[in-house]
């Protein structure tokens, strides 16, 4: 078992200005509380909340199988009454994880919920229908993302509504040691590291760190994370370029970068860089948020 010897900072109430000089400008990830904790979610947001308002809503959840990702169709209706049924001991088997949805864009009223956002934190670009960048995660209690990075090369800020999670962080120059594969996938276990395997990961540095409802993670650009729920979980997130991040995102292009992700990135930079509208760019790279998925 390897010992974790770094921490990430946890700040209260940081400021936009904070944010972006001490933790953006840096590639520093950091834990932020006292921002969202007054949003209607955390009072409103569960299975049943999001059941009433849309039973019926055609979503879909994703097995991860030893590299391979199996994704399944289901309704709300019928997600929920599977999770409930894991919860009370019913069905042993461990449900499929809703990962990467676009709810926002499918049930436009969950944005009241989230008022007022961290608007100051995004480049003033996304500000724009800002929430059509979100994805959300919802699972079971051990639902589990293999540890990867994200495929755009994005700074990633991670909201936690309901149910904690265990995230285990490693720092873009700690993926030499982790046995990339498929561009963005890594085949060590963080939880259960096998040294004879993959004997570079002794080299490593997680980063354990408990997100909990309120919490805000900021992941830099290529951060590699392994994540863990241990309850019923609701979470979501929003992936973002600086004008920095994005053209380092173009140049990964060079180092393997599949040629969709370049795709997206150019056109982030046109956004970004050549100051192109939001709602002009986003006709062309809302299909992402399906593609990654």
């Amino acid at each position: 078992m390897l010992t974790i010897s770094s921490t990430i900072d946890r700040r209260f109430q940081l400021s936009g200005e904070e944010f972006l000089s001490e933790y953006v400008n840096k590639s520093k990830p950091v834990i932020i509380s006292g921002v969202s904790q007054n949003w209607d979610a955390f009072t409103k947001w569960s299975l049943p909340y999001f059941q009433a308002i849309a039973p019926g809503l055609q979503i879909y959840a994703k097995h991860f199988h030893k590299g391979k990702i199996e994704i399944e169709n289901f309704t709300f209706q019928e997600y929920a009454d599977i999770l409930e049924e894991y919860e009370q001991g019913k069905n042993q088997n461990q449900p499929p994880y809703c990962h990467d949805l676009p709810l926002f864009s499918l049930i436009p009223a969950l944005v009241k919920d989230v008022q007022p956002f961290a608007l100051d934190y995004l480049p003033k670009w996304y500000t724009y229908q800002w929430w059509s960048y979100c994805q959300f995660f919802i699972g079971a209690s051990n639902s589990l993302t293999p540890l990867h990075f994200d495929c755009l090369l994005t700074n990633n800020l991670f909201f936690q509504i309901v149910g904690c999670k265990q995230f285990t962080l490693f720092l873009s120059e700690d993926s030499k040691y982790c046995y990339r594969y498929d561009w963005r996938w890594f085949k060590v276990d963080p939880e259960h590291p096998d040294l004879e395997q993959h004997p570079l990961y002794k080299n490593a540095t997680p980063i354990k760190v408990m997100v909990n409802p309120g919490d805000i993670l900021y992941m830099p650009p290529g951060t590699l994370h392994h994540v863990r729920s241990f309850d019923t979980s609701i979470s979501f997130n929003i992936d973002w370029h600086t004008q920095h991040s994005v053209l380092q995102g173009l140049a990964a292009g060079l180092k393997g970068m599949p040629v969709k992700n370049v795709y997206y990135n150019f056109l982030l930079a046109l956004g970004l860089i050549f100051k192109v509208p939001p709602r002009l760019v986003f006709r062309f790279y809302k299909s992402y948020l399906n593609y990654v998925s």
